[in-house]
Order: structure tokens, then C-alpha cells, then sequence
């Protein structure tokens, strides 16, 4: 019913220190062009790690008990400086304890700054909303943190272990983890496995859903797997904030009236391929796909999640907004017409895509 948004993700952290200037810029590894760039990187990512220092951050350990470690272990030059700059910044007690590793050549405040935010790994990872499991899986490997077959089997079928005590957990059945990794910047720690990397995700998870947004979905009448379903397709399907609710709502009054929901969303999901994963141009034979997410063919919501929705769509999904609407087409701005009637829903077609919907 409405086209996908699309976009780079691209995370630039700008860090100022008295005369220390560090600038770090990432782009979504998914978007690098050209296998020889890749296995470049990769080779580059690999002698990094091979420089890594390891340096233990105890809780109660002050500044200037790090900062001598750090300068023993050949991290920082000066421990008087590393303590000088937590001064200055007022985080000598808000230092995070941990197993840090440490690649050369880095700032002192740079170093300061990863023990203050508990960043334990230079293996970053960020993970915009409305990525499918697949995305996530691509994305992993492309920083080489675990082997791509251990990744797709931690993610794709998870042990009971590994999702206990997790909101994954009441997944029903044996669902993959699809729509409950949270959307977050990660510091992946250089041992993890892939089952660790893969709880690291579920566990932010849990942090993400706050009481509010715990209470909203039991006061809803639907199960978690439920809401979470609907806002994945509400965090593909809007591209303005504004409209999360109103989306909710048409999917929630389809529901209600047993009407498809038609979301060509889940019909993307349905025919996607590493090709592809989300297809722009959905043809009639896409829309007849013999698939149980696709909702063209399908009346009520599909098995499970589409993608990692964020938490506003969460709350959009378990909160839509009180109107009547049961429609919506996009207007080409990156927001949509909504209509109550089938009639007023080929009046916008017609005018916003001139054709028939």
C-alpha cells in the first residue's frame, strides 16, 4: 500500500577534549561497493585486532589507577593526562567496568571516552530500525565477528538457552529472532560468539522496552508477538513519525472488520532475496506470492515480525490513534492519504499515483 522508505545509515561522532579532536565516521557496512574493498577491509579490520591491547576496568577503580594500567599496557602515553582529562570532564566516577581491548595509535580521550560510555570493543555495530534478520546477519559478517554459519543458526534457530530470560522468549514456537533484536550502536566484544552476540541483541532488547511501553502492550489485548508484528510493518511502511499512529490505526481497524490488510510491506518480505531484500516494484505475481506473510492473500497478520521495529512503532503498534481510517496511499512526499471509505481511497489514488488502487 505504500512504498518502503529507503537510506545510509551513517554514524559520525564528533568528540572535543581541550586541544584533543577525535572524528570517527561510519558507514553501514552493507553499502560498501566492490568484493575487493570488502577483503580489504577485512584485512585491515584483521591486522587492527592483531594490535590489540587488553586492559581490565574494575568496579571501584579510580581514575588514576586506570590510567597508570592503561599507560603500563602501552595505551596511552600518560597516566596523568587520562586522569587529568576524566577530571576535567567530571567522569572519574562514572567510569564502566569491563574487559576493554584497545587498538593503537588512539587519543587519550578517546580511550577515557570508551571506558566512560562502557564501550569494550572497537567492533561497532549499528543497526538502523526496519531491517529484516537477514540484513542483521549480512551486517555482522561484514565486520568478520563470528562465522556466517554460526550467525544464521544463532539467529535463525536459537536454543532455548540462548533466548531465556529474554522477551523472545514468549516467541511462539520455534521463531527465529526476527523483530526482537533491538535496533542500537553496539560494541561487539572480540570474543564474543555468535550466540553471545546474538543475546547482546536480545538483551538490549529488553532494556529498550520500558514499563511504559510493557504496560501499553498489555493494556492493547494483544500478546507481545503480536504488537511487535504490527509495528514492524508500521516501521516499514511510514516514513513521516507523525503518521505511526494512523497507520496503527488502519491496521487495527482491518483487523477488526476482518478485512486483508494488503501491506505491500509483507509481501516484500515475503519475495525478498539477498538481491533484493525489500523489491521497489512489486509485480501482480508478487502479490499472489503463495506465502502466509503475505497479507494481499492472507486476512489477519502475519506469523511474525517482518523486520526490527524501534520502540516508537512499538508504541504506535499498541497505541494507534482513535480514527476511522481503513486506507492509505503515498503521496510521493514520503507521507500518505488516509480514507475511511473505498471510495476515498480511489479518489487519492488517482490522484496521487493516477491509476487504480
Amino acid at each position: 500500500m505504500s512504498p518502503h522508505r529507503h537510506g545510509q545509515i551513517v554514524m559520525m561522532t564528533v568528540l572535543v577534549a581541550g586541544a584533543i579532536v577525535a572524528t570517527f565516521a561510519g558507514v553501514a557496512l552493507s553499502m560498501v561497493p566492490g568484493e575487493r574493498l570488502r577483503q580489504f577491509e577485512q584485512r585491515e579490520s584483521a591486522a587492527a585486532l592483531s594490535r590489540q591491547a587488553v586492559v581490565e576496568v574494575v568496579a571501584g577503580d579510580s581514575a588514576a589507577a586506570i590510567g597508570r594500567r592503561l599507560a603500563a599496557s602501552g595505551v596511552i602515553g600518560s597516566h596523568a593526562r587520562f586522569e587529568l582529562l576524566a577530571l576535567l570532564q567530571g567522569w572519574e566516577q562514572e567510569l564502566e567496568p569491563g574487559s576493554y581491548s584497545f587498538e593503537s595509535d588512539l587519543t587519550t580521550y578517546e580511550v577515557l571516552r570508551r571506558i566512560h560510555s562502557g564501550e569494550t570493543s572497537p567492533l561497532r555495530l549499528v543497526l538502523p530500525e526496519g531491517l529484516r534478520l537477514e540484513q542483521v546477519i549480512e551486517r555482522l559478517v561484514a565486520i568478520n565477528v563470528a562465522e556466517p554459519a554460526a550467525l544464521r543458526a544463532a539467529f535463525r534457530e536459537p536454543s532455548d538457552e540462548l533466548v531465556a530470560g529474554s522477551h523472545a522468549e514468549l516467541r511462539p514456537g520455534s521463531e527465529s529472532l526476527e523483530g526482537y533484536l533491538a535496533p542500537s550502536a553496539y560494541a561487539i566484544p572480540l570474543e564474543a560468539s555468535a550466540g553471545d552476540i546474538a543475546r547482546l541483541l536480545l538483551m538490549r532488547f529488553s532494556e529498550l522496552l520500558t514499563p511504559d511501553v510493557r504496560d501499553a502492550v498489555e493494556s492493547s489485548g494483544r500478546s507481545l508477538h503480536g504488537i511487535l508484528t504490527i509495528a514492524s510493518i508500521i516501521e516499514r511502511e511510514v516514513v513521516e513519525p507523525s503518521e505511526r499512529i494512523l497507520v496503527s490505526a488502519v491496521i487495527w481497524n482491518r483487523l477488526a472488520e476482518g478485512m486483508p490488510l494488503q501491506m505491500d510491506s509483507t509481501v516484500q518480505y515475503a519475495v525478498g532475496s539477498a538481491a533484493e531484500w525489500w523489491k521497489r516494484e512489486l509485480t501482480g505475481d508478487d502479490l499472489n506470492e503463495p506465502s502466509a506473510y503475505n497479507t494481499y492473500a492472507n486476512r489477519g497478520l502475519p506469523p511474525g515480525p517482518i523486520a526490527s521495529p524501534g520502540v516508537a512503532a512499538i508504541e504506535a503498534a499498541a497505541r494507534p490513534a482513535n480514527v476511522p481510517y481503513r486506507y492509505f496511499v503515498a503521496k510521493g512526499d514520503g507521507t500518505h492519504a488516509f480514507a475511511v471509505s473505498y471510495e476515498e481511497h480511489q479518489a487519492n489514488v488517482e490522484r496521487y499515483l493516477g491509476g487504480s488502487p
